[in-house]
């Protein structure tokens, strides 16, 4: 029981399934709608049932095979401009230790990299945020500094915050520090958000009269555009987006390309420079290739980089997992049936309407029931900072695990790679083609919101192949600390932090050496 409500935490394949796959029945809690809420207004990731339904129909265009592989310069001319940062880093700041090694903060310069992608590819819009890192200044665009600014007054727990999230009547105060920064972001972020959203249609609407077909090929200009499509076929408003609506996706698509891509990537790495056999077959591969603007197919042809990115998403899974709460009463299948404390053999479990479901994405990822006795070797603890960190063993991580994939693992109810880091389901991730830059050759449901609950980020790893794929081929990568000091700080996203310097917050020191 948590609280006065029951939860039900599972690992079994159909439970998770029948959960998953009915979404009317089983819905976001109130306590993360809330927070969502703060984030993200009335967006895709937040609303639910006939209105969630009617976004995603409209917004399954903007997302579509032909639009991603347009976007695919953005990503590889992005990569390559963090490729040049770093040679320019390498050269003009040496580690003392030995000349040929750089000390570099991976996270922060994956994390800039990825929002000036989510802008141009989102919305066509420069952030600049490389540079402004690079420069050292603080000199932010107005619209990432109020999100940035949102993302920490809800990133961090107060009492006042957690007496908000779980008894609404405190959410009448609004006079403290963290409500007064909300409110003057949002208001940033509308102000911006409508001009954004004004701006294009009124350029849609005259290419529109003109008979022209507009060459923008952004998140939000597809949007508009399908959403103008729609109404001018049904004629009817109510199957269209509002205004607010369509302007309320730029903090979703903000969140969805931002932190966990670079997360995800930053993981990626520490893997690759804990495993230096891995990293050199891996910039075997890469090199063989004759240029450094692959499109989205060649990219697809890398067999090894593949694999990488699959032991990455399933071992480091950036979203430890989501939740549920039953809309009426349910019953839940069982692939595997349980003996209950009164001796009974059950096949199905019952569920109250209120009642919780869990759902451990991290933990069905690295099941050694599923996956082998090689796959997961992590656990939780508390620091004394109240923080919850997950210890690694990354000895287990294992590419060539995915020449063949376990047999068990087909059973889980994954949109992508016999994983839960994509869950399945009508609410599963509509930008899994964006998020992978198109991994696998094969469709899966064009559903909608984000993998993972703790819903306050939703993700996109939309360009971890275009980022490993410029950076392998041109560094060498190892760790500036121990191994056992890197623990991930179990938030929004498992982010990288240190276990001796938790103070100095998020962060990924690393080696370079140029190729």
């Amino acid at each position: 029981e948590y609280g006065q409500q029951d939860r039900l935490c599972t690992t079994d394949p159909k439970a998770l399934q029948h959960v998953l796959n009915n979404s009317f029945i089983y819905q976001k809690p109130s306590e993360n709608r809330y927070i969502l809420s703060r984030l993200l207004g009335n967006g895709l990731l937040f609303v639910e049932g006939d209105v969630h339904k009617r976004q995603r129909r409209i917004m399954n265009p903007a997302f579509g095979t032909l639009h991603i592989r347009e976007m695919t310069e953005i990503f590889i001319t992005k990569s390559n401009e963090l490729r040049d940062v770093l040679k320019k880093l390498s050269t003009s700041n040496p580690s003392q230790e030995t000349a040929e090694w750089t000390p570099i903060e991976m996270l922060s310069h994956l994390s800039c990299t990825t929002l000036d992608i989510i802008g141009l590819a989102g919305f066509d819009y420069h952030f600049g945020s490389l540079d402004h890192l690079v420069r050292g200044d603080r000199d932010e665009s107005e619209l990432s500094f109020a999100f940035s600014q949102i993302l920490n007054a809800i990133g961090g727990f107060t009492l006042l915050g957690i007496l908000k999230m779980w008894f609404p009547i405190f959410r009448l105060i609004q006079f403290d520090r963290r409500s007064r920064i909300e409110r003057s972001s949002q208001r940033t972020i509308q102000t911006i958000g409508r001009k954004l959203v004004e701006e294009r249609k009124q350029m849609l609407k005259e290419d529109m009269e003109k008979g022209q077909v507009s060459k923008a090929k952004d998140l939000l200009t597809l949007l508009i555009r399908a959403n103008l499509v729609e109404g001018g076929t049904s004629g009817q408003r109510d199957k269209t987006l509002s205004d607010e609506e369509v302007m309320n996706q730029i903090p979703t698509f903000l969140v969805a390309g931002h932190e966990t891509t670079s997360t995800a990537t930053t993981w990626a790495l520490y893997s690759l420079a804990s495993h230096p056999d891995v990293q050199t077959k891996l910039r075997e591969e890469l090199l063989a290739f004759p240029s450094d603007t692959p499109t989205m197919d060649e990219l697809n042809g890398f067999e090894y980089l593949d694999r990488v990115v699959r032991e990455t998403l399933r071992y480091h899974g950036v979203v430890q997992g989501t939740t549920r709460v039953a809309e009426r009463d349910d019953i839940i299948p069982l692939e595997r049936p349980f003996t209950d404390k009164y001796g009974i053999v059950r096949h199905e479990i019952k569920v109250k309407k209120g009642d919780g479901v869990l759902i451990p994405i991290r933990v069905v990822n690295t099941l050694q029931e599923i996956w082998g006795d090689d796959s997961e070797e992590f656990k939780y603890v508390f620091s004394s900072s109240g923080m919850i960190l997950s210890l690694f063993d990354d000895m287990l991580f294992s590419p060539d695990r995915w020449l063949d994939p376990p047999k068990r693992s087909a059973s889980l109810p994954s949109a992508w790679g016999n994983q839960l880091s994509f869950i399945a389901g009508p609410r599963a991730c509509i930008g899994l083609r964006f998020a992978l830059v198109e991994f696998v050759p094969f469709d899966v449901p064009n559903a909608l919101n984000l993998f993972t609950d703790i819903r306050m980020f939703l993700l996109f790893f939309f360009r971890m192949k275009a980022l490993l794929f410029a950076l392998i081929c041109s560094f060498e990568f190892k760790l500036a600390v121990d191994a056992g000091d890197v623990i991930g700080d179990v938030g929004i996203v498992t982010r990288p932090a240190l276990q001796s310097r938790p103070e100095e917050g998020h962060q990924l020191p690393l080696l370079i050496k140029q190729v």
